[in-house]
């Protein structure tokens, strides 16, 4: 359900970008006439092919400069602008004029109060320690309103390649304005890097402590991403990297791996809900990814403008392929890899915003729609992860459940085992003793048969005989009672014996027995019911044995023999 509602909500976010983007259309085929900015009373230009000074543009500025409205700027010429500031109309003292079109080489001339021509400098291309202004508009130049009724200012652009610029092109901001949206910018980006290095911090423990690379690659992709938009915005150039330009560069590139470690990122992601074959298709695709990212970083250190348009292109077919992606995987993967999925949507909804609406006009925030799409795209991915761990964590419980569930059914089978054995040998030693109990009643009354067989066939009954015949029977029958017990309690106490040998060397018979009794536990009144004998007797051994064992007064008999095992 949940899935469900989310499609539907993509495809109307989708659907407002293509009307967008048919909006934008129908101004660019509409469009009103080009309008000067609010303080400019007039734009004219002049096409240079003799690289002439700012002296000799401006003692010919009569018959040289038309009015404006737009030209195509091949590479070999330069362009002049002559641009007049009604200072009746400008509200503050300083301002600055940008170019939406971002330029290369843009220089600006203009009077001081001396009478001397001011150079300043900026475009996209120059070093960052020859910029009049560090930050995201850093292709902005400043200058200041005179006290006269006009402000005259001179631009000469110069361009590594062929570019179109019309008036609307042209921008003008106070510095006032300006500064409030650094401001706003630095705030904006506080927050987001704050985000980001938490988001990244617990990733990294969690990659740390489990060893998936899913968290690894999901922290380098926030990285990367985060590094991309300081890029943007400028954000560590203006206070860190002032005299560093190559940082620049480097920041830029970054950009380069964002899909790199995305396409490893969806890759481990699909590891455990997809077929072979799908599976490798997307290695493949990262393998492939993360060679065109070296070569870019490559060509852009020697050639910046090419590695820019390679990295262009490179970003389109991207993600051209993440939409595909979405659309032939969405129905045949886990929920995971569905918010993913999701969640590169809205980015890549974000990246058109930005690119469709900069056809119109080129302003800064217009990124912040790129920045807030990679946003939700981290929050989904957050929402990914936390499922990912949470299913992860319930594998492994349920692989230790089951580990556990084999070992107490081991245990309990070999519990089952070891009393089964037990039980099968008590029934034996049981069985062998009745047996030999049996064996000897048998021999026992053959024998008392065959001698009362034989007297009454000699018809030589006597009393004495019989006598006779009732003391041997008696006999046998004290025998075969001790017989039964020693092997009894030998099964039982298969060692005492020999213990007690051991330990107490020379005991008779009859005081081994009587140490066996005690053994069981058996006091002086059962012991004399079983042997026949009386209780003072039983305490005379007793005594005997406490002399041969040596034992003090202090030490008791039974402890004594219950502890020899």
């Amino acid at each position: 359900m949940f899935f469900r509602y989310l499609k539907k909500y993509l495809l109307r976010i989708l659907t407002l970008v293509l009307l967008l983007v048919a909006n934008a259309n129908s101004k660019g085929n509409t469009a009103s006439a080009p309008s000067l900015p609010k303080i400019v009373s007039g734009i004219e230009y002049y096409i240079d092919n003799n690289s002439s000074s700012i002296n000799d543009v401006q003692k010919h500025e009569a018959s040289l400069f038309k009015p404006f409205l737009g030209y195509n700027l091949p590479v070999s010429q330069t362009l002049w602008l002559r641009i007049i500031i009604d200072n009746s109309i400008a509200s503050v003292k300083d301002y600055y004029i940008h170019f939406n079109g971002r330029l290369d080489y843009v220089y600006l001339f203009q009077k001081n109060e001396k009478g001397e021509w001011t150079r300043k400098q900026s475009g996209i291309l120059i070093p960052e320690k020859d910029k009049v202004m560090r930050g995201y508009i850093n292709d902005k130049i400043p200058f200041t309103t005179s006290d006269s009724a006009n402000t005259v200012i001179y631009i000469k652009i110069e361009n590594a390649v062929s570019k179109s610029i019309i008036l609307d092109d042209i921008k003008i901001i106070d510095a006032d304005s300006l500064n409030q949206f650094l401001d706003k910018t630095k705030q904006i980006q506080s927050f987001f890097l704050g985000t980001v290095a938490i988001l990244c911090f617990f990733n990294l423990l969690l990659f740390i402590f489990s060893g998936s690379p899913i968290y690894l690659y999901y922290m380098l992709y926030a990285f990367f991403s985060s590094v991309y938009f300081l890029f943007s915005y400028q954000y560590f150039e203006t206070g860190f990297f002032a005299n560093h330009p190559e940082v620049k560069i480097y920041l830029f590139f970054s950009a380069a791996f964002i899909p790199v470690v995305y396409s490893w990122f969806l890759y481990e992601s699909l590891k455990t809900c997809v077929k072979r074959t799908t599976l490798t298709i997307v290695r493949k695709y990262a393998v492939t990814v993360s060679a065109f990212a070296l070569l870019i970083l490559v060509v852009g250190i020697f050639n910046f403008r090419l590695g820019v348009m390679i990295d262009d292109i490179y970003s389109i077919v991207n993600s051209v392929i993440i939409i595909l992606m979405v659309v032939l995987l969405f129905r045949k993967v886990s929920n995971t890899v569905k918010i993913i999925l999701s969640g590169s949507l809205f980015l890549i909804t974000g990246v058109c915003l930005t690119i469709f609406l900069n056809f119109q006009r080129e302003i800064p925030f217009h990124g912040y729609f790129f920045q807030i799409g990679f946003f939700i795209e981290l929050i989904f991915f957050t929402i990914a992860i936390n499922f990912n761990y949470q299913n992860e964590r319930i594998e492994k419980l349920k692989v230790e459940l089951k580990n556990t569930r084999l070992l107490n059914a081991k245990l309990y089978e070999q519990r089952k085992a070891q009393e089964l054995r037990v039980q099968v040998q008590l029934k034996e030693r049981d069985l062998a003793t009745k047996a030999a109990v049996i064996s000897q009643k048998e021999t026992l009354i053959k024998n008392v048969t065959s001698q009362l067989e034989k007297q009454v066939h000699n018809n030589s009954v006597k009393i004495k005989d019989i006598k006779h015949v009732v003391s041997d029977l008696n006999s046998k029958l004290g025998s075969s009672f001790w017989e039964e017990f020693e092997t009894h309690f030998i099964q039982v106490h298969p060692h005492f014996y020999k213990s007690l040998n051991e330990k107490f060397p020379g005991l008779t018979t009859n005081e081994r027995r009587i140490c066996a009794f005690l053994k069981l536990n058996l006091t002086t009144k059962e012991i004399a019911n079983i042997t026949k004998r009386n209780p003072e007797s039983i305490h005379m051994t007793r005594s005997r044995l406490r002399k041969k064992m040596g034992l003090d007064k202090a030490e008791n008999l039974e402890n004594v023999i219950t502890n020899i095992n």
